[in-house]
């Protein structure tokens, strides 16, 4: 019975002392306001944000304001941060109110695997420099967006806008406080896609025109050597070329983009029209003629249904990881 009490008035001083700590705990409202993004560069895995932080709060000895960090800034020395107020306004509920306008550049490691039908977010996380989650609290409140708002060659999604706690896995060698540290952070995220028409026009119509005139060197007469071999040389260094240009645009990365597989197909299509001409080629030398231009046509047939199977099948995966 001893045993029972004691441990029932241990839980109640437990959960008595979590309280009093969430209350002590200075609760921040901030809501923002999205004005622009532009300049975003996938080789740098940056981008530029124009963005309105708002904050109010109670206690006089804080400005979060001017503690506020930004977690994912790039090239930190570029960013321009002005405030609203010289000092916080105090409003007629009491609390302390100012506004922050940050311009400058954000970076997030895109993951490029559906290129260019992958669909990203855009981050902007902050946090409070110096006051963990202990002593200071975010509360989101509105996110507004700038009606005018528009980043050309992509679709913009709603928004979110949240907080959550984010624990550090060490001290930062501070011995006064030995231990990991918890800071309450505020994330904004941007959902963007590109027009899957648009970009299919772009990227893919250049490399099916490729291969429909590398097929014409399944329809000339065997006997016309040079010109099947020319056509499939030229289109297979077409989509060298066209692969360079693309690659050109995109950051390196250890994996195959989904134009990449693209690329690949067109590469054994050609490749494999070119062994096609060899055969036919020693057919016709013995006098085999009919049945090489036979071979052609059904070569032609099974390469491009084989490539048009397999780019549908790669298409068809965009989005799934």
């Amino acid at each position: 019975m001893y045993y029972s009490v004691m441990k029932t008035l241990a839980a109640a001083l437990f959960w008595t002392f979590c309280a009093i700590s969430a209350q002590a705990a200075e609760r921040v409202t901030v809501g923002a306001y999205l004005n622009d993004i532009h300049d975003l560069d996938l080789k740098t895995h940056s981008y530029s944000v124009d963005i309105y932080v708002w904050l109010r709060w109670r206690d006089p000895k804080l400005d979060p304001a001017a503690t506020l960090e930004f977690n994912n800034p790039y090239e930190l020395w570029g960013h321009a941060r002005a405030l609203e107020h010289e000092k916080p306004v105090r409003l007629p509920t009491g609390e302390l109110y100012q506004v922050l306008r940050v311009q400058g550049r954000f970076s997030r490691k895109f993951k490029l695997g559906d290129y260019p039908f992958d669909h990203q977010t855009l981050l902007v996380d902050f946090e409070d420099a110096r006051a963990t989650s202990d002593d200071l609290v975010y509360i989101p409140a509105e996110l507004e967006v700038s009606p005018e708002l528009e980043l050309p060659g992509f679709d913009i999604g709603k928004p979110r806008f949240f907080a959550a706690d984010t624990v550090y896995p060490t001290d930062f060698g501070d011995l006064r406080k030995p231990g990991t540290r918890t800071f309450s952070r505020v994330r904004l995220e941007i959902p963007i896609s590109r027009p899957a028409l648009t970009y299919s026009i772009k990227l893919l119509l250049p490399i099916l025109s490729v291969l429909f005139c590398a097929a014409l060197m399944f329809l000339f007469h065997p006997k016309h050597l040079d010109a099947r071999v020319g056509i499939g040389i030229t289109a297979l260094l077409t989509i060298v070329a066209l692969q360079i240009t693309l690659n050109g645009d995109l950051p390196e990365v250890a994996y195959l983009v989904l134009m990449d597989k693209i690329y690949l197909g067109a590469y054994l299509f050609v490749i494999a029209g070119l062994a096609v001409i060899v055969r036919t080629t020693w057919m016709v030398e013995r006098g085999r003629e009919k049945e090489a231009m036979a071979m052609d046509r059904r070569m032609l047939a099974v390469l491009s249904a084989a490539y048009l199977a397999a780019a549908a099948w790669i298409l068809s995966t965009a989005g799934r990881g």
